[in-house]
């Protein structure tokens, strides 16, 4: 529903023309939130539009961007190519489109990004908080490893228990335990390391929290702040700080921009419209690629799927 709430809180951007689903239930949601829906791709592809927008389960993913491939239309695909097989991926490398891969804009990663060239020539990342091809995303943004594959990959796979908080639903407060499975990998390209660390339970226990550090040559970022040194050879700490504003009386809470220290790292060009950081993150990919910027492509999105399976 991300591409739905963006639509109507930005409609210079975003316009739905239309919706397919085969789901007789989601078809009343999408009518219910005034999409001309269809249960036929053919009709819904009918009505005039400019780009399709994939969030297609794993059965029948790639039948449909092959054809949406052949028909020549530009896809920003929601989906993940993680169940695709390899001459899958092949077919798909040089289609036109986008990855929705939102993270890279969302305000906090945004952030680190916009923050990484204080600490000079990066060559390690330790990512905790995102799934596997997600994460590759970040970690070829910091790192700049490219497409290449890793020259090595070592890990462990660990089950453990862990006092369950929260579910797709909310927060848990019953007091239950759940069994989890964090697995942590360690993969080296050249002289550079990156660490991914990964719970099963990790998008939903309010126990975690994202968690990165980024070690270069002149000092160390983590999720909190950047410790460098300044002029005078001396230690520095630079805290990382989110604002969010309440506004409308009780209404909700918005991010309205990021600082490091007294230096604004990112401004939320949709403040103060009510959005959370994912689709602010969403909202800025769909401005880029209206824009001619950069956004993640479709090759790009499968390079990730494919060292996001070494995760």
């Amino acid at each position: 529903m991300f591409f739905i709430r963006i639509a109507k809180a930005l409609p210079d951007i975003l316009t739905i023309a239309s919706g397919c689903t085969r789901s007789r239930e989601r078809l009343g949601l999408l009518e219910a939130e005034g999409v001309k829906a269809f249960t036929d791709m053919q009709s819904a592809l009918s009505v005039e539009h400019d780009a399709v927008i994939v969030a297609s389960g794993r059965e029948g993913f790639f039948p449909l961007m092959r054809k949406l491939k052949e028909r020549g239309e530009f896809v920003i695909s929601e989906t993940t190519f993680l169940s695709l097989e390899e001459d899958e991926l092949k077919e798909l490398e040089d289609m036109e489109g986008a990855t929705a891969e939102q993270y890279m804009f969302t305000p906090f990663y945004s952030s680190l990004l916009a923050a990484l060239p204080l600490i000079g020539d990066v060559d390690q990342l330790y990512l905790s908080g995102l799934h596997n091809h997600h994460s590759a995303s970040i970690a070829r943004k910091v790192l700049g490893f490219g497409y290449g594959a890793p020259e090595s990959v070592a890990g462990e796979t660990f089950r453990s228990r862990m006092m369950r908080t929260g579910s797709r639903e909310g927060m848990v407060r019953d007091g239950s335990f759940e069994e989890y499975e964090r697995k942590i990998r360690m993969l080296r390209f050249g002289e550079k390391l990156f660490i991914h660390d990964f719970s099963s339970n990790q998008y939903h226990s309010y126990l975690y929290g994202k968690r990165f550090e980024a070690r270069g040559s002149r000092g160390v970022m983590t999720e909190s702040e950047v410790r460098i040194v300044d002029s005078d050879g001396y230690p520095l700490t630079l805290p990382f700080v989110f604002h969010r504003d309440t506004y409308t009386g009780n209404g909700s809470m918005t991010l309205s921009h990021a600082t490091l220290g007294e230096r604004t790292v990112f401004t939320n060009p949709f403040y103060p419209l009510n959005l959370n950081d994912d689709e602010i993150g969403i909202a800025l990919l769909l401005k880029s690629i209206e824009e001619g910027g950069c956004y993640p492509s479709i090759r790009e999105g499968i390079e990730d799927a494919r060292l996001g399976r070494l995760l």
